[in-house]
């Protein structure tokens, strides 16, 4: 396991692989801050931002697509300036975006949350390339885990509140949250950020559970990755191969007695999924995941 963060985060999340670039983008959204690693260099740089942020993309252009806590927003990386492509939750100002992914279309699905009180004021947005969003679902407590299998027809989306995360038909969306879910973690865990494997299984992040979990496509859990902090928050395949798995993770609402002894919490790291055995793990597997999938518009 590679740290490749160059300090502690807040809450680091949203890992973005870029292909094009063989980078890894993430955010830290307390701090207001979008971060990148370069493989090659193992260089990081960062752009801090007027609010918080807890998403980013590439595009078409050189520009990046972050979610803002009030919307959505190109970012240009050579000046920092931001251009917003769409407002969001302007009615609910305690809301603020959350997990983000783009669809195989390349279009982004937002999920906000309410950032002061826990309640289910929390939404899922679609917006497309041209800026025009489409509401997807309401009532929703903590947005997480955003992924699609195109081959079962399936979007997962997940809600940390409620522990569960579904299998949404896709792309004939509708709500199916009154049906069984697709998986239900344990009580005092958070289904985090997820991402998804060629073979259509899907690995989530377990708040609070300090691990990462495989689960096959009928939901059963197949693996375990065992970490040495207690809050990883999401998790994405890159490398040039697709088979490094990329894992943020967080350092909030932890004691300093606590972080003491977890001392990695908070970082971003690489795992080689060839030799994840040196996690003292019973867990191997070579198999590439999903690639990220860009910003549609530029």
């Amino acid at each position: 396991m590679k740290q490749i963060s160059t300090q502690r985060h807040q809450l680091a999340e949203g890992p973005f692989w870029s292909q094009a670039e063989q980078a890894l983008y993430w955010v830290d959204i307390p701090a207001c801050q979008v971060w990148r690693w370069h493989q090659e260099s193992n260089e990081c740089q960062h752009w801090t931002l007027p609010k918080k942020v807890s998403a980013v993309f590439t595009t078409q252009s050189e520009r990046l697509l972050v979610c803002m806590a009030d919307g959505v927003a190109y970012l240009d990386k050579l000046t920092g300036d931001l251009e917003y492509l769409c407002a969001l939750d302007t009615d609910l100002p305690s809301n603020r975006s959350n997990d983000a992914k783009c669809d195989p279309n390349g279009t982004l699905w937002v999920g906000t949350m309410d950032d002061v009180e826990k309640n289910t004021s929390g939404r899922l947005w679609q917006v497309t390339a041209e800026g025009k969003k489409t509401l997807m679902l309401e009532g929703v407590g903590v947005a997480n885990t955003l992924a699609w299998d195109e081959q079962r027809g399936r979007f997962y989306f997940g809600d940390s509140m409620t522990r569960q995360i579904h299998a949404f038909p896709y792309p004939e969306f509708y709500d199916i949250r009154r049906q069984k879910p697709f998986v239900e973690v344990p009580e005092g865990i958070g289904a985090d950020g997820s991402c998804i494997d060629l073979e259509g299984c899907l690995w989530n992040a377990n708040w609070n559970g300090a691990r990462i979990v495989r689960y096959n496509p009928d939901g059963e859990l197949l693996e375990t990755i065992e970490l040495p902090f207690a809050k990883p928050t999401s998790c994405v395949f890159g490398g040039p191969e697709g088979k490094t798995l990329f894992i943020t993770s967080a350092s909030v609402a932890t004691s300093e007695e606590d972080l003491a002894k977890q001392p990695l919490a908070g970082h971003v790291f690489a795992i080689d999924l060839k030799k994840a055995l040196d996690l003292k793990s019973d867990f191997e597997v070579d198999i590439a995941g999903a690639p990220s999938q860009p910003f549609a518009g530029g």
